[in-house]
């Protein structure tokens, strides 16, 4: 009975308010594309009955940008991500290469993501995201087996396990929509980061972050690809054409594998985060500029974000991982077939009785290039990061850091909806080598030797 109601005229639109999408609003359907047609989905909708009662009342569904029902003031959509590839990664120092791999390569299914979103009665929204995907081996992931990375201990409960125990949820709320300029959710939701972390994965112009984007993502709550932290979220977007986005969290700071009521490890500190950006021109948001340029205009949008959690690794007695701060800029431009995206952050973690006090900081330039009139874009980009121990640490005063550089083939099938995309990773080590292995693959191994990731991705976004 759902499928015979595909047929109906109606229309299910994202609207983006402050980079986070909200409500659906029906309109009607435009004529559905000639790729589309060829489909044998769309082939056999064209044969069903217009009109059609779904159960517990009249409805409508259909296909824009997702699988979507509606009936009455309920909407359910419904989107699926795969992310295939094949990546390997090669070290300049044999002696360097994990053991007893040696250079690591393969093929790995990242990403099977399942999304529900939608909205019910009296302006109440909600989003569920289930990540099924490859996680891998989440804290040794490319290091020699008899070590463990920095990050274990001190944000070791970030990871989509805990205990054993798998957490497909990666995001979850409820929201309530006052008006354009408010509204309120609550739940497992995203916290100001920088762009290229707030940036869905399927939009991406590289097939994944760029290593200065991981660093940042390591040193704060949640996954370290994705920042979600269990909280609530106010955001919203004012001017005349919701140029001026804002959002605001109160979160648990303990990242999204732990209930902290039952949870004799966590602490009562929560964690604060807080972002604003600006749409100078056009409507870029928080993402990067892949696909939106136009070859008659620009675009351009800057953004600022900070985030503050003091950290306790136990409350009695007290005994505290750091205050850990966390800031950046970003900015982001189209013009014609160009793109461009940029971003600084940088941070502190101070105070800690473990020893570990250090100042960190991160930054990438990425370009793209998509020709006119065809489904091509090449992309590059540069970054690098640093992290230094204060002289105060058990770890002496060092500097670790990475310089990363890559460039990106990619052919848009039907957008980022369908697309494959190659590109290689040039890793290069500063001062005493680089720590972020566990959300980078296999960069912690080179932390005193150059090396090279190249990965193939397929993806297909529904």
């Amino acid at each position: 009975m759902a499928l015979g109601g595909f047929a109906a005229s109606a229309r299910a639109d994202d609207v983006c308010l402050g980079g986070v999408c909200a409500v659906p609003t029906a309109k009607a359907a435009p004529a559905p594309a000639t790729r589309e047609t060829e489909t044998a989905v769309d082939a056999y909708l064209a044969t069903a009955k217009a009109d059609a009662t779904l159960v517990g009342g009249a409805g409508q569904a259909g296909y824009d940008g997702g699988f979507w029902i509606r009936g009455g003031s309920f909407l359910l959509k419904i989107n699926l991500t795969l992310q295939t590839r094949w990546e390997g990664f090669d070290w300049d120092d044999t002696a360097l290469e994990a053991s007893p791999g040696g250079d690591l390569s393969g093929f790995s299914l990242p990403r099977a993501t399942l999304k529900f979103s939608g909205d019910a009665t009296c302006n109440i929204h909600y989003y569920a995201e289930l990540e099924f995907g490859h996680e891998g081996s989440l804290d040794d992931n490319s290091q020699n087996e008899d070590e463990t990375s920095w990050l274990s201990y001190w944000n070791g409960f970030t990871r989509t396990e805990n205990d054993g125990a798998f957490v497909p949820l990666r995001e979850g709320w409820i929201e309530w929509q006052a008006c354009p300029q408010a509204a309120l959710r609550m739940g497992l939701v995203a916290t100001a980061t920088t762009r290229q972390l707030m940036t869905p994965p399927e939009m991406q112009q590289f097939v994944d972050i760029s290593m200065s984007s991981a660093l940042v993502g390591s040193v704060m709550p949640g996954y370290t690809d994705r920042n979600r932290d269990y909280g609530v979220m106010l955001h919203g977007a004012f001017g005349c054409d919701g140029e001026l986005q804002y959002l605001v969290t109160v979160t648990n700071g303990d990242g999204p594998a732990r209930r902290n009521v039952l949870d004799g490890g966590t602490e009562d500190c929560f964690a604060y985060s807080a972002r604003v950006n600006w749409d100078i021109k056009g409507h870029l948001g928080y993402e990067e500029g892949a696909l939106r340029s136009n070859e008659c205009g620009w675009a351009a949008s800057v953004g600022a974000w900070t985030h503050y959690y003091t950290d306790h690794a136990e409350e009695n007695a007290l005994f505290k991982v750091g205050d850990r701060l966390s800031w950046g800029a970003d900015a982001a431009a189209t013009w014609g077939g160009f793109s461009a995206t940029a971003a600084f952050s940088a941070g502190t973690w101070d105070g800690s009785d473990v020893g570990q006090n250090f100042d960190w900081m991160s930054w990438f330039v990425q370009v793209g290039y998509l020709f006119p009139g065809t489904a091509w874009e090449i992309a590059a980009r540069y970054g690098a990061h640093s992290i230094e121990y204060a002289t105060d640490s058990d770890l002496g005063d060092s500097t670790y850091g990475q310089t990363d550089w890559g460039v990106a083939l990619t052919y848009y099938i039907d957008g980022h909806a369908d697309k494959v995309t190659l590109d290689a990773t040039f890793v290069g080590y500063e001062d005493e080598g680089g720590y972020i292995g566990d959300v980078y693959a296999g960069s912690s191994a080179a932390d005193v030797s150059d090396a090279i990731l190249i990965r193939l991705q397929w993806q297909l976004a529904l």
